[in-house]
């Protein structure tokens, strides 16, 4: 498979003549590693990115499949990210904006509901939607009001619940909390049931209403690519074992025994924990994504797509609606999430049943136009991110490994996603390098 030049940027030395002694080795190149390594190399030391697949990115990557782009999973760029904004050059990625809004799918019948400041169209929704009733209205202009005062990072401290519980003590009604909070916050959080820490909620919250929320043109893969460029790093890489010693750290690869000075691990929790001879996981949340194809186009809407009744589909978008480039000319695309445990009676489903599932939960939306849609991929997301209950936070681990010289970088050390990623990479770099600075930085900000 083939991926644009940024990669082709990176310097893929897989020598195994001798040990290579460098300053920093980082292990795994998703968003962390990749962050870490070039704040390292902007600062002068020597570094050497080790990854074990074909590609950067780790699950933020993009694939084409017969003239399609196809994200792994369902993912977007809030634009307000404190560390995104720090490490993206925005207006070099082509962002498409995605409107900050959903449509509920209630069968064949749809309501609006979302921000009017980004999308003037979902104004008569607001006013007439049976989704929210007149006080959860009132409630939520008082919340988003709320959030956004002060510092975000602010918002994930203190007091601390699961945000049904939040939502609830705040007089949103049941319906609100099923119709609206369940299935949007369900996919950012993996989770329907609103157990997510409240302080995240809120965090959140305040991202999602204070910056643009976006879509790389040419897939989510161009934000590794551009943090990759540059990079000297190493595919098809696998780290087996790491000895430290007097002088620094042996890693001992699929390709031979390297030296360095230093090494950051950057890998998922699992990986890492092997690695390092510690159990650095905190559990992890599935998620299974459905892509399909269609030349008829079933639905002109451009929204989030939110399913409030219990089934396989938690959300879906025409993702060709929002950027015609990701299918061939006269063909469209749909995406759709299944998180994980959402499966009627207890039965987990192999690929196909899935398909069959989720096209007969379609049907109630589109009718018999459903037959028209061609199944391109079904991917499975075994650890998309780790739970997040109150408190979760305190229980995280910290950067510092058993092992002199290495440290240990990746979401897991922050929060699921791009936010969590890019800082913990920040942070473990500011460690090497004593920037007092940036090691001090609250998480989230």
């Amino acid at each position: 498979m083939h991926y644009p030049h940024a990669y082709e940027r990176c310097t893929a030395n897989t020598s195994t003549t001798g040990p290579r002694v460098t300053d920093v080795i980082v292990i795994g190149a998703g968003l962390a590693g990749l962050t870490a390594a070039r704040t390292l190399s902007r600062a002068g030391k020597r570094v050497r990115v080790l990854e074990a697949g074909p590609q950067v990115g780790g699950r933020v990557r993009s694939r084409q499949l017969g003239g399609f782009t196809l994200d792994a999973g369902y993912q977007v760029l809030f634009e307000s990210y404190p560390a995104a904004r720090r490490q993206l050059d925005y207006g070099a990625l082509d962002l498409v904006a995605v409107a900050p809004s959903a449509a509920i799918r209630l069968g064949r019948r749809v309501e609006l509901l979302g921000d009017p400041r980004g999308d003037a169209g979902v104004i008569p929704g607001l006013l007439s939607a049976r989704s929210l009733t007149i006080k959860d209205r009132l409630v939520f202009a008082r919340l988003g009001a709320d959030v956004a005062f002060g510092a975000p990072h602010s918002l994930l401290s203190g007091f601390d619940e699961p945000t049904r519980d939040y939502l609830k003590r705040l007089g949103f009604s049941d319906t609100a909390l099923r119709q609206f909070f369940a299935p949007f916050f369900g996919g950012i959080f993996l989770r329907r049931d609103l157990s997510t820490s409240a302080r995240l909620f809120r965090y959140y919250l305040r991202m999602l209403l204070s910056g643009p929320i976006s879509l790389p043109r040419r897939g989510m893969s161009v934000l590794s690519e551009q943090l990759a460029q540059g990079s000297d790093v190493t595919f098809h890489a696998r780290a087996l074992e790491l000895a430290p010693h007097e002088r620094g750290v042996s890693v001992i690869t699929s390709l031979g025994e390297l030296e360095a000075a230093q090494v950051i691990v950057a890998t998922d929790p699992q990986s890492a924990g092997l690695l390092l001879g510690e159990n650095v996981s905190r559990g992890s949340l599935g998620s299974s994504y459905l892509y399909y194809a269609s030349t008829r186009r079933l639905d002109t809407q451009k929204r989030l797509m939110l399913n409030p009744v219990q089934g396989r589909i938690n959300n879906a978008q025409w993702l060709s609606e929002v950027i015609p480039e990701r299918a061939p000319d006269g063909q469209h695309l749909l995406t759709v999430t299944v998180l994980e445990g959402a499966e009627l009676e207890g039965a987990e489903l192999d690929d196909d049943a899935l398909d069959l599932t989720v096209r007969a939960e379609l049907k109630s939306w589109y009718g018999e136009g459903v037959s028209s849609l061609r199944t391109l991929a079904v991917e499975r997301i075994g650890h998309a991110q780790f739970p997040q209950p109150p408190g979760y936070a305190a229980h995280l681990p910290g950067h510092a490994t058993r092992f002199s010289g290495v440290l240990l970088a990746g979401e897991i050390t922050s929060m699921s996603g791009i936010q969590g990623a890019l800082e913990s990479g920040e942070k473990a770099a500011a460690i090497l390098l004593g920037d007092l600075g940036a090691m001090s930085r609250p998480r989230g900000a």
